[in-house]
């Protein structure tokens, strides 16, 4: 045994606390890699939140060994919010200090095994219930906030103003997808471990829920189904209105919590509304209309009223990794940016002519997927002027163009609304995320769609964008909906 093992490390060695593996347990969890050498896996029963009984299995090397001894013995009869908030410090205390260099991972290996088992106990409470959409199910507990924390700045800023504010908190990471390794994605297999350490670091309870049967389902296939129908999507829309405020308020329940915070810049206002926040522009209540009302009435948007300057400064002056972790992409499912790749791996898209509005056939184009309204570059035939996609016909595979004047629309036909404030107090809408409000006024158009129309044009509007309506101070959001054809 090496001279550098603390006493604390050969005593869990020596008489191993809470070996093996439950029966019947409520969650099992597995982290590291038999190719490596280290693997760990923890089993836990849990009742009522409480870590009743704690289990753990190690193969590898001491250090790891030790550490799932004494993690186990750490969270062993613990609530589970006390228990989710072990943090590699604490294992390492528990082992008498730091580990000698090199085994510093077998503190990281064992807390995953650990939160993993969490993340299973988590599913099999959820169920289907997650996946049919979850609004309010449980009992409202009477105080505390769970905060969605995605491993950026912005996220964690929010969990940590809440704390200092004398909030309990406990941090929840959803896993969405596969994310690649490394990369910049909100759920990357590093982003949650990053993202786990930060709450740590501040004190907070951290839980992982696995939302990628729900994300798959209700975004990713919406995103390739709107494309194969000549719409175009916006995945952060869909992903609010059916998978990350319902996944937390989900949690919230489950542990006796009240709210919901995220790291969006915008504020609740009376009703509950939306309404703008300081920095208007990191302003995001376009992509939050979709927010059941209910919910809305639970969360909270702590950076509403700050500037992203100033949230930067925080973090820096509170010391936190984070502070200088970049802007996420766009789309976090595709890393590399290329959309239309990403949609051809599971639409088998099919050739077809590209058409002037008169129906003169001007080229071939490789698939309807390629192209969205107001496209002007890769079309694919030249003019004598700049042509743009003005529409896109998936049944007859054809791809329509036009000039820029082509783009104009005076009127947008708005389905699926959900409505914060009366719609007769809707004055403007907003039909792309970095796009202004436009003065309109709104009818229903008698089969549960809304007309708005528009005192001066729009550009490229496209079937599939949401369209959200805003007072006449531009302040607060009326309601929201999905931009839908005439004929649709």
């Amino acid at each position: 045994m090496p001279e550098a093992y603390k006493p604390q490390v050969i005593d869990h060695l020596v008489r191993p606390r809470h070996a093996g593996r439950l029966e019947e347990p409520s969650g099992m969890g597995e982290s590291g890699d038999a190719a490596c050498g280290d693997v760990a896996t923890f089993s836990v029963l849990i009742t009522e939140n409480r870590v009743e009984e704690a289990r753990y299995e190690v193969f590898g090397c001491a250090a790891c060994v030790a550490a799932g001894s004494a993690l186990a013995e750490l969270v062993n009869g613990r609530t589970l919010l006390d228990a989710a908030r072990v943090s590699k410090a604490d294992v390492e205390g528990a082992l008498g200090g730091p580990l000698p260099e090199g085994k510093g991972h077998a503190l990281t290996l064992v807390l995953d095994a650990l939160h993993k088992a969490f993340e299973d106990h988590w599913s099999r409470t959820a169920g289907a219930g997650l996946l049919d959409g979850y609004a309010n199910r449980g009992e409202i507990g009477a105080a505390g906030v769970v905060a969605a924390m995605s491993g950026g700045v912005d996220s964690a800023v929010t969990a940590l103003l809440l704390k200092e504010a004398g909030h309990d908190v406990a941090a929840v990471t959803f896993r969405l997808h596969d994310g690649e390794k490394g990369s910049r994605s909100c759920c990357s297999p590093d982003t949650v471990l990053f993202a786990r350490d930060t709450a740590h670091r501040m004190g907070l309870p951290h839980f992982t829920l696995n939302l990628k049967e729900l994300f798959d389902k209700r975004v990713m296939r919406d995103f390739v189904d709107s494309y194969e129908k000549g719409r175009t999507p916006n995945p952060c829309v869909s992903c609010n209105a059916h998978v990350k405020f319902h996944a937390a308020a989900f949690l919230a329940d489950r542990i006796g919590f009240r709210q919901v915070a995220t790291g969006h810049y915008a504020r609740v206002a009376e009703g509950p509304s939306l309404a703008r926040p300081v920095d208007e522009s990191k302003d995001q209540t376009y992509v939050l209309w979709p927010i059941p009302k209910e919910l809305l009435a639970r969360a909270v948007f702590p950076l509403g009223d700050y500037r992203k300057t100033e949230v930067r400064r925080i973090a820096e002056d509170r010391g936190l990794a984070v502070a200088y972790t970049p802007e996420s992409q766009d789309i976090c499912f595709v890393p590399d940016g290329d959309y239309r790749r990403f949609v051809r791996k599971t639409v088998s898209a099919e050739p077809g002519e590209v058409v002037d509005r008169e129906g003169a056939v001007l080229g071939r184009h490789a698939g309807v997927v390629d192209f969205t309204v107001g496209q002007r570059r890769g079309i694919g035939v030249s003019a004598p002027t700049p042509l743009y996609v003005t529409e896109v016909r998936p049944k007859s595979k054809q791809v329509v163009v036009g000039r820029r004047r082509d783009l104009e629309v005076r009127e947008v036909l708005v389905r699926d609304l959900n409505w914060f404030l009366p719609p007769e107090e809707a004055s403007a809408v907003q039909v792309r995320y970095n796009g202004g409000p436009v003065a309109c006024e709104v009818e229903g158009d008698g089969e549960g769609g809304w007309i708005a129309h528009l005192q001066e044009p729009v550009m490229a509007v496209a079937a599939g964008q949401s369209a959200v309506f805003y007072t006449a101070d531009g302040g607060r959001v009326v309601g929201g909906g999905v931009v839908a054809l005439g004929g649709e």
